[in-house]
């Protein structure tokens, strides 16, 4: 399965590399703590961390981040996978990922073939600002399965990328942490322009009537950008899309009943089992805990 092969790469890579203290060439804003889980809260909880890193720029935190957290987001997708009927209608899955990373998303949808046990096949396009991914990328690419016929990335902005070009045939769009990050990185006020971009530059280039999934995993808190996710349904709505929109969530240490956003979820384990990799010194997450949209277009 490909969520073995990039968390074993990831764990060969970190381990080879010198992680013992802080890196060489370190471009920490201020001090590196010498401890890829603590800059990897830094990145996270920008406000509590004002001085702290801000984005995955180091490859060693890279690695470390796909061996703690790959579990986590591709479990996360694929209970939200299994909640989805339209899935079930497109022959062929033809995925647009908004800041990619890693492609949990994709790990996900492969097991999801293998589940449905049927003959659908997956080609992917992912995106990603950051190009320390792309060795990450290049294992992807390398990786051989009956179900994932086709994987390539680009590694540009987005937004500006729709100013010129649209996105043809893509049939899901995934937005996995993406809403968060645009919040974590001070561009919040995008968001509902970034959302429009889609409407006009891929979906509505789908042949009408064709089966189309808006798969949303991300944060859940109000604070940090989930009160965005229905703004994508009232932008459909004004672009005259119409469909079903449904709303999940994890019971991960739930603080206040806003965090209870739609269905629960009866369980938050994650799905993989990844015990034969040795990750003890990243203590990788075992429990989902994200709020996720599902929006399904007629």
């Amino acid at each position: 399965m490909l969520i073995h092969e990039i968390v074993e790469f990831c764990n060969a890579e970190y381990r080879k590399a010198d992680t013992t203290h802080v890196c060489r060439n370190c471009n920490h804003p201020s001090e590196c703590s010498g401890n890829c889980k603590k800059c990897l809260k830094q990145v996270h909880y920008p406000s509590q961390y004002p001085n702290g890193k801000k984005d995955y720029d180091c490859e060693n935190l890279i690695n470390f981040y796909v061996c703690d957290y790959t579990n986590k987001y591709a479990s996360e997708m694929l209970y939200l996978l299994r909640k989805s009927e339209k899935l079930k209608e497109i022959d062929e899955y033809h995925i647009l990922s908004i800041g990619c990373g890693a492609a949990p998303d994709l790990m996900a949808f492969e097991q999801y073939t293998y589940e449905m046990n049927d003959s659908k096949r997956i080609s992917y396009w992912g995106f990603d600002i950051n190009d320390l991914w792309k060795p990450i990328h290049n294992k992807i690419k390398e990786y051989q399965s009956p179900k994932i016929i086709k994987t390539r990335f680009k590694y540009e902005d987005v937004m500006p990328f729709f100013d010129e070009c649209t996105i043809r045939e893509a049939n899901v769009i995934v937005l996995q942490y993406v809403i968060s990050h645009f919040y974590n990185t001070g561009q919040i006020e995008v968001v509902q322009q970034f959302f429009s971009d889609l409407i006009k530059n891929v979906i509505e280039t789908r042949k009408d009537g064709d089966p189309f999934v808006i798969l949303i995993n991300d944060v859940n808190s109000c604070n940090r950008g989930r009160d965005y996710f229905e703004d994508l349904v009232n932008i459909l709505k004004e672009h005259n899309y119409h469909g079903q929109y449904s709303c999940f969530y994890f019971d991960y240490r739930i603080q206040n009943d806003f965090q209870r956003y739609g269905e629960k979820h009866k369980r938050n384990n994650t799905l993989f089992d990844l015990d034969k990799i040795d990750l003890d010194i990243y203590e990788p997450w075992k429990e989902c805990s994200s709020a996720q949209m599902l929006i399904e277009i007629d």
